[in-house]
Order: C-alpha cells, then structure tokens, then sequence
C-alpha cells in the first residue's frame, strides 16, 4: 500500500478541518461513567488549571488524578483533539519516498496511551479505503488499568477491532520493564508518545527513547508530540540534540546538529491543528468546552539519515527550506538549519502560520508554501 500527503489528507481532513468521525464521539458518550456534566466541567477546569501551572516550569508536570472522573474529563475533552496526532505524523511521513510504502502488516506502538487517543485515531484510519487494506497491530501501554479498559470500551463502541490492540499496564518510567514486554511484538514501524513526557522526568524520557532502536524497525519512525511548554520544548531540542548518540536521526521539525539557536536551549517550532467534532453530550446536554486547535511540539525521529527537507530541496534546491518558528505582526522568522530568515508578511491574513513550511529565495521572497 503506496501513501501520499493527498490519500492521509483526504481520509481525515473536512472542509480544513480534521474531522472527528460521529461513531467515536457516540462512543465517548456512552463510556462516560458520570452524568453530571457540571461535575465533569469542573474536574476539566481543575485539570486545566493545574496544568496551567506548570507551563513556564523548567520541570515536569505534576497533576492529581482522582479515578473515573478525571477519566470522564480526559475522554470528553482531550480524546477528540488528540486523536489526529497520528494522522499528522503519516502525512509528515508521506513527504519523503522512504515512508510512502506501508508494510501489508504495520505494527505500532503506542507509549502512554491513556484513554486511546492515538490508538483510535490509528484505528479510524484504517478502517477506511484504501488503507483499510493494511493489517494494523497496536501495542498500547499505559500505568493505569483504568484508563486502558476504558480506551477499550470506546474502541469496542465505535465498532472498530479491539482484537487489533494489545492491552499492557506497564510504567514507562521504568525503562527495562517496558522495553523487555513490548519488544516481543516488535519490530515496530511506527512508536507515538503523545503527552508523556511532559510529566516525566527528563533522565527517564532520555532514557526511554536511548532504547526504542532496540524494538524499532530498520524503516520506521518514533513520533512525539507534547505540549508546547517551556519542559517539553527544551526537553525536544535536547533529545533532537543527542539523537544521534542514540542511533536516531532527525527527520522533522530541523536537522538539529545544524541548529544555531540558543536561547533557554528551546526549540520554539511547533503547529496548530484545527479539527470539528459533534456535540458531546451528558445526560441530554451538550459538553461545552473550549475547542482549541491541537496545539502541539513535534519530534519525529528515524533510524535512517533521512528529513522532511530532502523532499524539498530536491523540487527546488536553488531555495532556503525551513518551518515558520515564530510570528510577528508583520513578519515571520524561518529556521534554516545554520541560520535564521525573516520575511515580510503584509497580507493581514493567516496565510502563513507557525509550523508552516516555506522556501525562500535569496532576495527574501516566498517561492513556496506548504501548510504542513
């Protein structure tokens, strides 16, 4: 099966939008245990708030979970917008020839998988033409036995396979532990961690991704996304840093080793994603929440010395190729590898947002743009 930003794009997107299938919301609703929608507003504003705190911490988060309601909060607001992390990655991934061949039987697995955002994100995919064709196999591991039963309980009532995920209740904090169960359904082709490594600590997500080439495959790509707080942006341009200790390269967001930006040792590049679900409802009543766009700071790291960027430079090598990292109200910065490249924007509009790829020419001129 032969992939293309177009067939990931077309599976999943609506009217620009990532679009939230209806079975997974129904489903969400009828797995919540608790049908007091203000009580489970307000473990949401809990949640949130203290999350908050933590934003402009150089450390890890550190948040209080108190059983199925918390459960009931994740699921209802946080399942939805994270589920299109691994369509993201497959399009990110779809950009370069080494990736657009999928195997006949793809084997993933999903590091702190919680409620089952990534698992069912996967799971929807491939329930869909033309990629329904392929054989998916999901490891899921997670510490809590709770969140794991209920990610099966939406999967089952979505009408998607639970028989293709394997269940695991493993710390991924305990590095030998994980690595000596999950490595017996391996090679894997792909390895997502969504928003784990925001509340570990960095010796334990270091040395977590030092042993991931150990159960990933020759062709395969590890796939982080966390979110965009000063902990995980430093820690992603750390490990970015010292991927190739590990025998890992960078493919997206920059080649790092070329990397000239020092300030507080972060990476400031990550994306927005927009999507739409239906109403969510409790007891009758719509959950109303904020839908924020997926906000996210990517890594995607393969075993292979290949980027995102090789695809680019060989369309146009005769531009600077690199991610819009910051906005201002006038002007964007671009990272290029070695150095840094600001344009003009005077079109008032969204047209160039962060995370967006471009090609500038050496008069300063955007020749191309891709909304990746």
């Amino acid at each position: 099966m032969q992939i293309t930003v177009e067939i990931i794009e077309n599976l999943t997107i609506r009217n620009n939008c990532y679009h939230v299938p209806g079975n997974v919301s129904v489903a969400i609703e009828r797995c919540l245990e608790n049908d007091n929608i203000s009580a489970i507003t307000s473990e949401y504003e809990r949640l949130l708030a203290e999350f908050n705190r933590f934003v402009e911490l150089f450390e890890p988060a550190r948040i209080e979970y108190q059983g199925a309601l918390t459960l009931d909060a994740y699921t209802a607001n946080y399942l939805c917008r994270n589920m299109f992390i691994p369509s993201i990655a497959l399009r990110d991934l779809a950009y370069h020839p080494q990736f657009q061949d999928l195997p006949a039987s793809l084997k993933v697995l999903d590091l702190g998988s919680g409620t089952g955002a990534v698992t069912l994100g996967l799971l929807s995919m491939f329930s869909i033409s033309p990629l329904s064709s392929v054989s998916i196999n999901i490891t899921a591991v997670d510490s809590c036995a709770e969140a794991l039963a209920r990610q099966r309980s939406i999967i089952n009532e979505s009408s998607y396979d639970s028989s293709k995920v394997e269940f695991q209740e493993i710390d991924i904090c305990n590095t030998d532990d994980c690595i000596n169960v999950v490595q017996g359904s391996g090679p894997y082709h792909l390895v997502f961690s969504a928003n784990c490594f925001t509340e570990m600590p960095h010796e334990n997500s270091r040395e977590l991704i030092a042993r991931l080439p150990e159960v990933l495959h020759e062709n395969g790509a590890i796939i982080i996304a966390e979110p965009p707080r000063d902990y995980t942006l430093w820690l992603i341009k750390a490990l970015a840093k010292n991927s190739r200790d590990m025998g890992l390269y960078v493919y997206y967001p920059c080649p790092a080793p070329e990397c000239h930006h020092t300030w507080k040792d972060i990476c400031w590049v990550w994306r927005y994603h927009e999507y739409e679900v239906s109403d969510i409802m409790v007891n009758g009543q719509p959950l109303e929440h904020p839908r924020e766009e997926l906000a996210a700071g990517w890594l995607i790291l393969t075993k292979q010395n290949i980027s995102i960027y090789d695809t680019f430079k060989e369309r146009r090598p005769d531009l600077s190729w690199g991610p819009i990292s910051k906005d201002y109200e006038s002007a964007r910065l671009v990272c290029c590898g070695d150095r840094t490249i600001y344009f003009t924007d005077d079109s008032l509009s969204c047209v160039y947002r962060r995370g967006h790829f471009v090609g500038i020419s050496d008069e300063g001129v955007v020749e191309e743009h891709y909304k990746i």
